[in-house]
């Protein structure tokens, strides 16, 4: 499922202990990027300078996005993790999936 926003989603897997990436709209990716100052920019990534919260040890917990074969992505990340962005995979479509039908499954 894509999220138009990916709040409250991403909120929830981190409290759950679900270290995932969710797929975002290209316009959710856009709006994040913009919306704040950034802690970390690379070409096909970036982390949000505001915290979402503050960890016991005393690390910020960011918003963190990246874009990989054309389709976006969100999970919170401490701010000492940016380097480890990339352990994590992204959940990729499958090859040759017709997105616009998935896009209505279970609706009929």
């Amino acid at each position: 499922m894509i999220l138009e926003w990916p709040h409250p989603q991403i909120d929830q897997d981190w409290d759950s202990g679900k270290h995932q990436w969710r797929e975002i709209t290209p316009l959710a990716y856009q709006q994040l990027l913009k919306a704040t100052t950034l802690l970390y920019r690379v070409r096909d990534a970036f982390m949000q300078a505001e915290p979402v919260d503050v960890l016991a040890g005393g690390d910020g917990l960011y918003v963190c996005c990246k874009e990989q074969q054309g389709f976006y992505f969100a999970r919170l990340l401490p701010g000492h993790d940016w380097c480890k962005r990339d352990s994590l995979p992204v959940p990729l479509p499958k090859a040759g999936a017709d997105l616009w039908l998935e896009s209505f499954k279970g609706e009929f």
